[in-house]
């Protein structure tokens, strides 16, 4: 499976894409800013993107509204610093399957990838409720 991280804080796509490689059957490949994670989608054809709300410029909503018209079968989890229902519903709404903060255990960013790529919406627990 490949999974294209667009985040711009290095130790953040760092850490996660050490995280997900170690899996053995996922490839990560990254952006650091929305145009260059669409150019990145377009070339790379990933099986899921994850997208940081916070991109420098474009904002991640907006890049999520580009994959999703270039390709509205596009596999999509927004990563984000913010808790709130509100940012996740709205991600939801926009055509995302996944929604998962920054604030919680990284794994969940691995079980949201493998249930999105599956198939599934996955969104963290207490956003959920």
């Amino acid at each position: 499976m490949r999974v294209l991280i667009v985040d711009d804080h290095p130790i953040i796509v760092s850490g996660c894409a050490a995280m997900l490689a170690s899996e053995g059957d996922i490839d990560v490949v990254d952006a650091r800013d929305a145009e260059t994670g669409l150019a990145a989608f377009v070339a790379q054809k990933p099986d899921i993107t994850v997208v940081d709300i916070g991109l420098p410029g474009v904002s991640g909503f907006e890049l999520t509204r580009r994959i999703l018209e270039a390709d509205p079968q596009a596999r999509i989890v927004v990563f984000s610093m913010n808790d709130d229902p509100i940012f996740a519903a709205r991600a939801i709404q926009m055509g995302a399957k996944g929604y998962v903060t920054k604030n919680d255990d990284p794994y969940l960013l691995l079980t949201a990838v493998r249930e999105v790529a599956s198939g599934g919406v996955f969104l963290m627990p207490k956003i959920a409720n």
